[in-house]
Parts: C-alpha cells; sequence; structure tokens
C-alpha cells in the first residue's frame, strides 16, 4: 500500500490518522492519479500535487467529474456494505486499513471502469505533471 501511503502524504495526512470522508475521497482521487501515471508520478510534491489536481478540476471538469464519480461509487459501496457495522451516532471515520479495503475494491473495478470511459480520461492526452 505504498501508493496509498503517498497519497495520504500528498494530502497532508499520515496514515496513523483517523479522516473523515471528505478527506477520504481527496487521498483517494490522489491514490487513481498516482496510480495513473505511473512511473511519472511525483510522490513528494506537495505543492505541485495539489496544483496538479486544482487544474485538472478547473480544466478539464467532464474528466475529472469522471474520476469523482468513480472514487464515490467505491466509497458508497464499502459503505453499504459496512452498514449494519457502522454506528449512525457517531460522525464515521475512516482509519488506514479502511482506505486499504477501498483501494482493493476500487483496484478490481478499475479495469472494467477504465475501458468503459477510456476517451473521457484526459491524463493521456495532457501533461498534468
Amino acid at each position: 500500500m505504498q501508493l496509498l501511503s503517498a497519497a495520504y502524504f500528498l494530502n497532508g495526512f499520515e496514515p496513523s490518522q483517523h479522516i473523515q470522508r471528505d478527506a477520504l475521497q481527496e487521498v483517494l482521487i490522489s491514490y487513481l492519479i498516482i496510480f495513473e501515471l505511473g512511473n511519472k508520478a511525483n510522490v513528494s510534491d506537495v505543492a505541485k500535487h495539489r496544483l496538479m489536481k486544482l487544474n485538472w478540476k478547473t480544466q478539464s471538469s467532464q474528466s475529472w467529474s469522471t474520476l469523482v464519480e468513480f472514487e464515490e461509487d467505491a466509497l458508497n459501496t464499502f459503505n453499504y456494505l459496512q452498514h449494519d457495522t457502522m454506528n449512525p451516532f457517531v460522525p464515521v471515520v475512516y482509519n488506514f486499513q479502511v482506505a486499504s479495503q477501498v483501494v482493493r475494491n476500487m483496484a478490481r473495478a478499475y479495469e472494467q471502469w477504465q475501458n468503459a470511459n477510456a476517451a473521457k480520461w484526459l491524463l493521456g492526452s495532457k501533461d498534468w505533471t
């Protein structure tokens, strides 16, 4: 889970932290970006990563929306499958182990999603690094 640890770092978190849903969503989006960039991914420059995400979000809203939709679907599916173990009276926070489970589920679905959305995926047509 080296890429997930890097995604935590790039969003200002440590893997030992419990994070809220919106923070986990940012981490998962970063994970997908790092995964897609492969060897071109810079996992040490936080400012550059944040700027890249902002540029992508503002310049390619359709592609960004597709990525966010994939990430949200994965997290919502995980939460649905865990709903009977969650306490509805306390805020939901996620630890690294849970994030790892979501990432494993995303990896299973990623190939199918990527093939279906290849035309929308802009990382191949623009240099966001």
